[in-house]
Parts: C-alpha cells; sequence; structure tokens
C-alpha cells in the first residue's frame, strides 16, 4: 500500500456526512443470519450536528425503514464502503473537554426484526416474483438474488409446484426456504446474500500478499486462518482470499471479519478475518 498512513473516511447517516474528524469504528460481520453489528465514536463534532444525528428519524412510517448510515474507508488512493445498515442510536456526550458522539448500528436489523408479509401465491408462481416481494417488506437489497434465481433456473427449480403462503416473519421464512434450497443466506450492506452451502461467493479471488495490504497470517491447529490485512476493497463475508506469505499459503473462504479504524493510531486501521481452507 503506497499511501498506508494517509487515510481517509467518511462517516454518512442520513443526509448528514461527517469527514475530517478524529473517530473511531468497529465493524463486525460474519455470515451467520443474525445481523451485522457496527460501533463508531466519533470526537468533537459541530453542536449543529450533534442535534442533527439525535433526532434524524426514518423517511418512512414503517418498522423495516430504518435510517441509513455508512462508513467508507481506506486511504488516499483509493477507498471502498466498510459498512452500510441501519442506525440503532445516537448519543453525544461531553467528557475530558471534548465532545464525544457515539453511534451503534445494525446490518438490515430492523427489516429481520419487523418485516412481516401476508399474501399468498398460486401453483408454478416463480421463485423471485415471492423472494423480491419478501425483500421489499424488508427494506434491503436483493444482492445477488438474481444470480441465485438464474442458476435455480438452469435446474427447472425456479417456481414453487403448488404456490406458496408468506405470513408472519419474512426474514424467518426467507432462511427456511434458503436452507431447503441448500443455500446459506446473511444480510452483508443491507442487501441479501445468498451462497450455496460448502461452497463460496461468486467473484474474483482476493490475493493477499505482503504487497497487496497483509500484514500477517497463521493458521491454528484446526485448519482456521487468521489474517490482519490493510484496509482495502474486496473483503467480503462469504468470498475468497489466496494467501501467498512466508507462513502461510493457500485458498480460504472468509467466514467472519473485523474492520477497526482509529484515526489517530497508526496501527489502528485495517480488517483482522478468519476462514478455513477452501
Amino acid at each position: 500500500m503506497t499511501l498506508l498512513y494517509d487515510r481517509r473516511v467518511t462517516i454518512t447517516v442520513d443526509t448528514i456526512q461527517i469527514v475530517d474528524l478524529d473517530c473511531e469504528f468497529k465493524v463486525d460481520k460474519t455470515l451467520k443470519p443474525a445481523p451485522n453489528n457496527c460501533d463508531v465514536t466519533i470526537y468533537n463534532l459541530t453542536e449543529d450536528h450533534r442535534a442533527q444525528l439525535e433526532q434524524v428519524t426514518p423517511k418512512g412510517k414503517e418498522p423495516t425503514h430504518g435510517i441509513p448510515c455508512e462508513i467508507v474507508a481506506g486511504y488516499a488512493d483509493g477507498t471502498s464502503q466498510i459498512w452500510l445498515g441501519d442506525l440503532r442510536t445516537a448519543h453525544s456526550a461531553y467528557e475530558d473537554h471534548e465532545w464525544v458522539t457515539k453511534l451503534s448500528a445494525g446490518d438490515g436489523e430492523k427489516g429481520a426484526a419487523h418485516a412481516r408479509l401476508h399474501i399468498s401465491y398460486g401453483a408454478k408462481t416463480q421463485i423471485d416474483v415471492a423472494l423480491r416481494a419478501m425483500a421489499r417488506a424488508m427494506g434491503v437489497g436483493e444482492g445477488n438474488l438474481s444470480k441465485v434465481v438464474a442458476r435455480l433456473k438452469m435446474a427447472g427449480a425456479a417456481v414453487f409446484p403448488t404456490g406458496v403462503t408468506i405470513s408472519g416473519p419474512v426474514y424467518r421464512q426467507m432462511q427456511t426456504w434458503a436452507q431447503s434450497a441448500d443455500l446459506q443466506l446473511s444480510i452483508q450492506d443491507s442487501a441479501l446474500q445468498f451462497i450455496d452451502i460448502g461452497k463460496a461467493l461468486q467473484g474474483e479471488a482476493l490475493v493477499l500478499t505482503h504487497d497487496t495490504g497483509l500484514r500477517e497470517a497463521s493458521v491454528d491447529n484446526e485448519g482456521v486462518l487468521t489474517a490482519k490485512i490493510d484496509m482495502i476493497p474486496g473483503v467480503r463475508m462469504g468470498g475468497v482470499v489466496i494467501v501467498d506469505s512466508k507462513t502461510v499459503k493457500g485458498q480460504y473462504q472468509i467466514q467472519n471479519g473485523t474492520c477497526e479504524g482509529i484515526t489517530d493510531d497508526p496501527n489502528a486501521w485495517g480488517w483482522t478475518i478468519q476462514g478455513k481452507r477452501y
């Protein structure tokens, strides 16, 4: 990374954009169905911004309509979206001669917790019709849904042969359908993500060397990779990394990751990922 210490971060809550302030953030992501988590601390926001953050409200009246919270971070020669989710809380306090504002957020949390549907579809309804209605009800993006549906169509399994009734919690029923189709479902950056069970997320593998952002890597006795890397684009839960270091060589699927950033600490700016051999 040529500009390792020339770091950049933009935090956006609804329409409020925060740049050039000291801050700390921690993003935890996994492939589990439960929403991912994010915590942010911002120092010395203006009085107007503090008031705006504590008064911001969702655009819609439905309980699934959250307040978007986004973190874009990296370096002067490249940034990427680290987080996109629903704001949970925003609170400011005066501590040790400075204003400290703390935010917390969950990924697709509002929709996962509150989305409900009561609708029936007839025989031979295309699966994507129902799934897209469920995504809309949750207020999340479709993610890679179209790719999954295309694969199911090729396998002749893209319809509900006897119809389907969706009644009650949407995310729970979507999880049940995914399991029946041998798919693993999670919400990543406010969008659905489907992965074939036992396989990796489709897309180009991220090559990790000491020249491309790898800081250190190790594999434990159970074959689990732990790698610390710079805050580079392309870190995706379920995606594949190809590790090429003095101590570890091989291909792994990312199972979970933590992205941490502290603007006044040059060593606290990057990802810690864990994965299994793939």
